[in-house]
């Protein structure tokens, strides 16, 4: 560069780092940059009256304001927690010198729904005990399932119920637009309904009367009642709680506590919930009725004789039972006034006899007898029975059919029974597809004479392992016929082993060899056991053929056997088919000296020999029985009482029978 341009440059330089002075030349100030703002919320979604926290900052911005769902000054950057109490969008705008800028978030309300479920806990299948020597419940593993169409209710800090519900078919009640900001306390009540089934059912605390002037059962006595734990919502719209009712069991002792058996009330609910769909369902989808089971820890039975003492928890039986109609409670608690039609079921909860909450098996067979009333028949004199007795055959079909149901019901031909032997409570696991008692072989009588052989044939027609495997409806749809319902023969194995191989022609082969096996003739035989030809412990004259044959205008000779008070026992009663024309007719029953005949288990004449009935006959006749008073009209002497029979009859009553 030569020196002239080298004093150029320096002079140019100089001139750029002089400050301007004097008038002429201008200059300029540089814009202030623009502000920025953001702001964001720790959620999208959020219950309704739930809150979210708006977090915003901000760049070359001196205020900032909240605008929209919110308002006020803001500094230039924050958080603050608001309740979201509808769709709500929120602005911030924020100035500065450079202008200014703003931003937005939107938040959607959506009513918070919460899911309660609600399970029950059971022991394990049974187990062999420490010693060795019993099977026992399995405590150790217990076992949740739902509480189906169960009541639940959710209740504020002061006890209030906000909302009540019944649980879906899967144990879940659904709440919907609680408030987020409120803690709740689940309740539930021993209480099911399904509508479209007509399911009501209750198990009540019958030993903790409420008003004790009221005669029915709904009116006198409280449904069990549960809260758990408060539960404190989340800011979620969705949630869940599960809820269970322990079993009772203290692994710290080894004892089951009455005070804490909470799953009781609501396991009979389950299981009542689950055979009357199942029975339903075979039955054509018929409704079924309310029902009220009565339950307590206090529960048993072993009375000697009634009256059974409701208030008290005292029956006579086994303490399992299920009827239509109970006499008005009196005030003591006791069944001594009018009949009233309420259908219940009474289970023994005392440990110390047998607590038939704990296993299904007790429960599910009278939930057999409840389906009996409501969609077949059950024609039985009733009254205690066992597996080592000889029945009577409508109480042989009544009883086996009620537990075959509960076999169907539960997928299972074993029946846990408990007993409580050395402060321990032991399960008695009785199988009858082999008639076992927890493996041990037993001595009951097989035949048409024993429920378990009842119980038997209606499994053997459905197991999945056997050889005809009909499905559960297939199995119990011959006791839900028309022509079953409508007679005019009763009850019995031969009418359900008929029926059932007429509708499924595939398995009579193999039922008529189980039959044989098992001391029942269903080979060409018809609804009246007609060629039956086996005859339990009585003597042929006393038990075949099942139904005697009478004609109008015709006499025969009928032979019944049993002890004063047997009641129930094979050949105890004498059944006959009375043929009809539509007309009016007589029957007639005269008996040996010292003997008072009894027909229709129930129309005798007091210390008399002889005795008649009269009523219309239709042409297709109708099924009727006799035997002696002394011996089938109660299985109680205060009931025998008014037969006042002469003397005690003979062990073998032989009857002239007239149809006039």
């Amino acid at each position: 560069m030569n020196k002239e341009l080298r004093t150029l440059a320096f002079a140019s330089a100089i001139a750029l780092t002089l400050p301007g002075c004097g008038g002429g030349g201008g200059s300029s100030t540089p814009s202030a940059p623009p502000p920025t703002a953001s702001l964001s919320s720790s959620a999208s979604t959020v219950p309704t009256d739930g809150s979210v926290t708006l977090t915003w900052s901000s760049a070359n911005a001196s205020t900032c304001t909240a605008s929209g769902a919110w308002g006020g000054g803001l500094a230039a950057s924050g958080s603050q927690s608001v309740v979201v109490s509808q769709n709500s969008n929120y602005t911030i705008t924020c100035n500065g010198a450079g202008g200014a800028a703003a931003a937005s978030a939107m938040v959607t309300a959506t009513p918070m729904v919460l899911a309660v479920a609600v399970q029950y806990q059971r022991p394990g299948v049974p187990v062999v005990n420490a010693a060795g020597n019993y099977y026992v419940p399995d405590w150790a593993h217990p076992v949740t399932s739902p509480v189906p169409y169960v009541y639940v209710e959710v209740d504020d800090p002061t006890g209030r119920a906000v909302q009540a519900t019944y649980a879906n078919a899967t144990g879940v009640a659904t709440f919907t637009g609680l408030d987020p900001r409120v803690q709740y306390t689940p309740q539930i009540r021993s209480r099911i309904n399904d509508a479209p089934l007509g399911m009501d059912f209750e198990v009540l605390n019958n030993t903790a009367p409420t008003d004790t002037s009221q005669g029915s059962f709904r009116s006198r006595y409280p449904t069990y009642s549960t809260s758990f734990p408060a539960y404190t919502p989340s800011n979620l719209v969705q949630q869940a709680l599960t809820v269970t009712a322990p079993d009772g069991w203290d692994a710290s002792t080894g004892k089951l506590v009455d005070a804490d058996r909470i799953a009781a009330p609501y396991e009979l609910l389950a299981y009542a919930a689950f055979e009357a769909q199942t029975v339903s369902a075979a039955a054509g989808g018929a409704p079924v009725r309310p029902l009220t089971i009565l339950w307590s820890v206090a529960n048993k039975g072993g009375l000697a004789a009634p009256p059974d003492n409701y208030d008290q928890g005292t029956v006579t039986g086994s303490g399992g039972f299920y009827s239509p109609a109970h006499g008005s409670i009196d005030a003591s608690g006791t069944a001594a006034g009018k009949n009233v039609a309420e259908d219940y079921i009474f289970l023994s909860g005392d440990q110390m006899t047998e607590a038939m909450d704990i296993y299904p098996t007790v429960m599910t067979h009278e939930m057999g007898h409840f389906a009996q009333a409501l969609y077949s028949t059950s024609q039985s004199p009733g009254g205690n029975h066992s597996y080592d007795d000889y029945e009577d055959f409508t109480l042989a079909w009544v009883e086996g059919s009620a537990s075959g149901i509960s076999a169907l019901v539960m997928n299972s031909p074993k029946q846990n029974r408990l007993a409580y032997v050395s402060g321990e409570i032991i399960v008695g696991i009785f199988d009858i597809s082999d008639n076992t008692i927890s493996g041990n072989p037993q001595p009951w009588p097989i035949g048409w004479y024993q429920e378990s052989t009842t119980t038997a044939m209606m499994w053997a027609a459905y197991d999945p392992a056997g050889s005809m495997r009909l499905s559960a409806a297939a199995s119990l749809a011959p006791m839900f016929l028309d022509s079953w319902n409508q007679g005019p023969y009763l009850n019995s194995i031969w009418a359900y082993s008929y029926l059932l191989k007429q509708a499924n022609p595939s398995v009579a082969a193999a039922l008529d060899i189980w039959s044989t096996a098992h001391n029942v003739v269903t080979a060409g035989n018809d609804v009246w056991g007609t060629i039956e030809a086996h005859t339990g412990n009585r003597t042929a004259q006393e038990s075949l053929p099942p139904y005697t044959t009478i004609s109008i205008g015709q006499t025969v000779q009928v032979c019944s056997v049993g002890a004063p008070l047997e009641y129930n026992k094979e050949s105890n009663s004498r059944y006959l088919f009375l043929k009809g024309d539509g007309g009016p007719h007589t029957l007639t029953a005269h008996g040996p000296a010292g003997t008072v005949p009894l027909l229709s288990g129930h129309v005798f004449t007091a210390g008399s020999a002889s005795t008649s009935q009269s009523g219309v006959v239709p042409v297709q006749g109708v099924a009727t029985l006799v035997g002696d008073c002394a011996v089938t009209y109660s299985q109680f002497s205060s009931g025998t009482t008014s037969c006042s029979e002469p003397a005690t009859p003979p062990a073998e009553q032989c009857w002239s029978i007239t149809w006039q």
